[in-house]
C-alpha cells in the first residue's frame, strides 16, 4: 500500500507519453497534487489521459517549433540546454505541472458527484473556484513554453480570460 491508501502498482503505474513530451505517472498525480484516494483507478487514469491530451494539443505548436530547430524530444532539448532547480529540468517540471494542475481541475468537479458526505458538498459550493485556480496554473505553465519558444504568439497565461471587442 501507498501513502494514499492505493495499491502501490496503481499508484507506480508509468503514463506513455507521445515521445516528444515526457512521460508521466499516477503516482505523481497522487501524491503531488492530492488526489482524493476515494476515486477509482479508472477515473484518475482517465482524468490523467484527458489532461494530458489537452496539453499536448495546446503545446503542438511548441513541439513543432522544438522539432524544427532539431530537437527530437523535451528532453533532447533540455540536455542542449539545461536549466536544472533543485536537480529537475524546469521545462520538464514545468510541462508536468500543465498536465498535472488540468488534471487536477477535471478531478476535483467529479469529487461531489462521488462522494455524499458534508465535505463533498461544501467541495461542490467551492468547486468553481477550485477548478479556476488549477485551470490557471495549467495555462500558466503553458504560456510560459510560448513565451520561451514562440514569443510572437499571443497566449494568456489565465485559463479563463475573457476578451470583449468594442
Amino acid at each position: 500500500m501507498s501513502l494514499t491508501g492505493k495499491p502501490a502498482l496503481t499508484t507506480a503505474a508509468a503514463v506513455t507519453n507521445d515521445g516528444f513530451w515526457p512521460d508521466l505517472t499516477l503516482a505523481d498525480l497522487m501524491n503531488n497534487y492530492r488526489i482524493p484516494s476515494e476515486y477509482a483507478d479508472g477515473v484518475i487514469k482517465t482524468g490523467l489521459n484527458m489532461a494530458l491530451i489537452n496539453v499536448n494539443l495546446k503545446l503542438a505548436s511548441v513541439k513543432a517549433q522544438l522539432v524544427l530547430d532539431g530537437y527530437v524530444s523535451l528532453a533532447a532539448y533540455t540536455t542542449a540546454h539545461p536549466e536544472a532547480l533543485n536537480g529537475k529540468q524546469v521545462l520538464e517540471e514545468l510541462y508536468k505541472h500543465a498536465v498535472y494542475a488540468r488534471a487536477k481541475a477535471g478531478l476535483l468537479m467529479q469529487f461531489a458527484a462521488i462522494n455524499r458526505r458534508p465535505q463533498a458538498e461544501n467541495q461542490a459550493k467551492e468547486g468553481d473556484d477550485m477548478e479556476t485556480h488549477w485551470l490557471d496554473e495549467s495555462q500558466a505553465a503553458i504560456a510560459e513554453f510560448f513565451r520561451r519558444f514562440l514569443p510572437a504568439e499571443t497566449v494568456f497565461s489565465k485559463a479563463n480570460t475573457l476578451a470583449v471587442l468594442i
